[in-house]
């Protein structure tokens, strides 16, 4: 016998599994893939009834690409388009054409579903107090608008002297004020604001009572006006 067969090793046969005889002998076989199995489908039938779930489809209007705040709503900015939506979801829009020439008051992704309160006009106040008003400020550190978005509380901060004859002051005239919109770097407009404005000047709108809209839209010609970011 050579070398090499002596060093094979013997082939182990393999035992055959008996057939179950009893229905006990079948399940305690099986249980495992069977449990398994259940499983399976019990996570499949609550994925199908989340998928099919409560919402119905609903025909709304959504955005077909990016849209930056500020943007004049045009027709190819918006579609019809049939999605899952909630039936009383009433400030969904489902014509185009109301739209058309409306600006936004936030930035949009593609895809979104537009509202009401994503455009600039009175329902920048939904939801807002009675006697809220939105006022437009004219921060004096235009760059500090970078810093500043939609739906931040804000105090306004009014900044008077110059150090010499008059004693540098500093007061706050409105305590959190929620900001409402800001705008867009690459918007050469300010919507609501009236066409000519760049967003180098600064400019925010922000709601506060309306006892406080005169000192806030007059503050910039009385001193410094600054933005202080709070919780």
């Amino acid at each position: 016998m050579s070398r090499t067969a002596k060093s094979r090793a013997p082939k182990i046969p393999r035992p055959k599994l008996r057939p179950a005889r009893t229905r006990s002998e079948l399940l305690r076989r099986y249980r495992r893939p069977a449990g398994i199995a259940c499983l399976l489908l019990a996570a499949a039938a609550a994925l199908n009834l989340l998928a099919s779930g409560q919402l119905g489809q609903r025909s709304v209007v959504v955005a077909v690409g990016d849209l930056p705040a500020g943007a004049v709503l045009t027709s190819g900015d918006v579609q019809l388009q049939q999605i899952p939506a909630d039936a009383n979801d009433r400030q969904l829009i489902t014509n185009a054409q109301d739209l058309i020439g409306q600006r936004l008051a936030i930035a949009v992704p593609a895809g979104t579903a537009l509202r009401d309160f994503l455009l600039v006009g009175p329902q920048l106040l939904t939801g807002s107090p009675q006697g809220t008003v939105a006022v437009p400020i004219r921060l004096s550190d235009a760059a500090t608008v970078a810093l500043i978005h939609p739906g931040q509380l804000v105090d306004i901060v009014l900044t008077t002297g110059d150090g010499f004859e008059n004693e540098i002051r500093s007061e706050t005239i409105a305590k959190s004020v929620a900001v409402l919109w800001v705008p867009a770097a690459e918007s050469s407009e300010f919507g609501m604001l009236g066409a000519g404005a760049s967003p180098g000047e600064g400019i925010i709108v922000v709601a506060a009572a309306s006892t406080l809209s005169d000192d806030l839209a007059g503050a910039i010609t009385r001193g410094k006006v600054s933005a202080v970011l709070v919780n």
